[in-house]
């Protein structure tokens, strides 16, 4: 067969929507408005300020009402912890429904998985064991260990330890199937184990966009475009008075504001620069060769651009008739009351109908909220109504939250509903919980319950978790079982490496002759043990 690693592999991952891409990173940095820090009384920095404080107020309730649980997060992000992990299942509901064979539920229902991690963030070192005990058997032995960019493996039937670097798997693969891999592939088992801490962007990264590009937006939005007056509006049952500020852009302003906003980004190298870090930390898939996707990457920054005519292009010609008219009610500087709404198409189709309305309460022991979404024309129209109400911060907590989602076609409307309770009490260090979740679709309800407690103390936590699932008519009393312990430790044990199979190392022959030799005959004297 004829060796094809010339051809061009297909590209993916990958989008040239890249107006699409710099709106996400721009979110990233700090969530539009809420980045700003604004000192001055104008009704255009009090618009924003109220927003910031409002989003502020919101992350400072979360964190102080699970406070412990932020702290341990942390110390797991900079000390050395375990974490001890056991699962079962309860499958009597599937039972009776004559959903599995009443051997095979008894059978899995008196099963235990059991997950021992280690793991160091910092030394970019993880080890975990996995055991299982069904029916009688134990079977353990079975381990990882990742030290930066190497894997090892241990085998209950091996008497050595297999190893294999992420540099090196890519010609192993490439050794096995050279018409698939090219040899260049990885895991990025480094990258994925101690470097994806849930943010896209480094903070010198959001402070360059919130310095050059969110206050640039607030700085192209015209001052005159904000009135301010008084007026009472009543919340959750309550009359409060409070600033009303009002923006009115109109659609050449608006467009205008987009506009600035894209030829800024033209030439802009330090913006560029953080495209690319955010391709390369989201655009590469497991086993995909770093080459192709750097390939990707330049071509789509070459391509910038161009992109950014285009977009301009396009705002240009994109309608958005009526502008922008969005409404805050503010008081003790932060937003209780909110009326947004925009109609938007492309050229020569019929404008759509936005509109965001309700009203909120965020203080220290409150988050309340009750908002509308709606959008569509006469022939569909969405329609998405959210209230919640989440109470407490210290001993007691009690929340309460529905959605409401209609599609209406004026032939057969389509609903969901859903509702979340959850109450919650402290002592001490230990927190007692019950949280359902339920949805109805068409008649049909679901029913998921979270209960169980759980305890953060210093340098140690342990939780006890019993999720449930509730479908009436298909599925009952069927749940999981997952308790776990987690302490902070001097340092990860790791695997012995006297013994070590580097399979990075060998070329195919090498490899075919292990698997079918020792590899091989070491498993089958295990499984006699097991009569197989």
């Amino acid at each position: 067969m004829e060796n094809n690693n010339d051809e061009q592999p297909k590209k993916k991952g990958l989008s040239k929507g890249i107006i699409a891409i710099i709106i996400a990173v721009i979110v990233l940095a700090g969530g539009g408005a809420a980045a700003f820090f604004l000192t001055a009384s104008t009704p255009k920095a009090t618009y924003f300020q109220a927003e910031k404080n409002s989003i502020e107020q919101l992350q400072d309730f979360m964190e102080t009402r699970y406070e412990d649980e932020y702290n341990w997060y942390e110390q797991s992000m900079e000390n050395p912890v375990s974490q001890n992990v056991s699962l079962g299942l309860n499958l009597e509901g599937l039972e009776t429904q004559g959903l599995i064979d009443p051997q095979m539920s008894a059978m899995i229902s008196n099963a235990e998985l059991a997950f021992n991690t280690e793991t160091d963030m910092e030394n970019k070192q993880t080890y975990g064991e996995v055991s299982l005990n069904v029916a009688g058997m134990n079977l353990d032995g079975i381990t990882g260990y990742v030290e930066g960019s190497d894997l090892y493996t241990e085998l209950p039937f091996l008497e050595e330890v297999l190893m294999i670097s992420d540099e090196d798997i890519g010609s192993v693969l490439a050794e096995m199937d050279p018409y698939m891999f090219t040899g260049n592939e990885q895991l990025g088992i480094e990258e994925l184990m101690f470097e994806n801490d849930g943010s896209l962007l480094t903070e010198e990264e959001k402070e360059y966009i919130q310095d050059e590009y969110l206050m640039f937006i607030y700085d192209e939005l015209p001052d005159d475009s904000f009135e301010s007056e008084n007026e009472d509006v009543e919340v959750n049952g309550d009359s409060i008075s409070a600033e009303k500020i009002t923006m009115n852009l109109s659609e050449e302003e608006f467009k205008s504001v987009i506009t600035s906003v894209l030829e800024k980004m033209k030439g802009d190298e330090k913006f560029q620069e953080i495209l690319q870090n955010q391709f390369e930390r989201t655009a590469a898939a497991p086993l995909e060769d770093p080459e192709v996707i750097q390939q990707q990457i330049d071509e789509v920054l070459a391509e910038f651009d161009s992109s950014i005519d285009q977009g301009i292009e396009a705002v240009e010609s994109f309608q958005f008739p009526d502008g922008i008219q969005s409404t805050l009610w503010v008081s003790d500087d932060k937003v209780v009351q909110r009326d947004f709404s925009i109609s938007l198409a492309p050229e020569g189709e019929e404008p759509v109908p936005f509109s965001l309305s309700g009203g909120q309460l965020f203080n220290d022991d409150q988050i309340y909220f009750d908002h509308t979404i709606t959008m569509g024309n006469e022939d569909m129209e969405i329609s998405i109504g959210l209230d919640g109400d989440f109470q407490g911060t210290g001993d007691t907590v009690t929340d309460n939250a529905n959605l409401n989602f209609v599609l209406d076609d004026g032939y057969m409307p389509f609903e969901i509903t859903g509702t979340y309770t959850g109450d919650e009490s402290l002592d001490g260090s230990t927190r007692n919980f019950d949280r359902q979740l339920q949805f109805t679709v068409d008649n049909d309800t679901i029913n998921l319950g979270w209960t169980g407690d759980s305890t953060y103390d210093g340098d140690q936590m342990s939780s006890n978790n019993n999720i449930a699932l509730d479908f009436p008519g298909y599925i009952d009393n069927v749940s999981m079982d997952i308790n776990s312990e987690g302490a902070v430790i001097d340092a990860v044990e790791g695997v012995d490496t006297s013994n070590v199979v580097d399979l990075g190392s060998m070329s195919a022959e090498e490899l075919q002759q292990y698997f079918e030799g020792d590899f091989n005959s070491q498993l089958e004297q295990w499984l006699m043990q097991f009569g197989l």
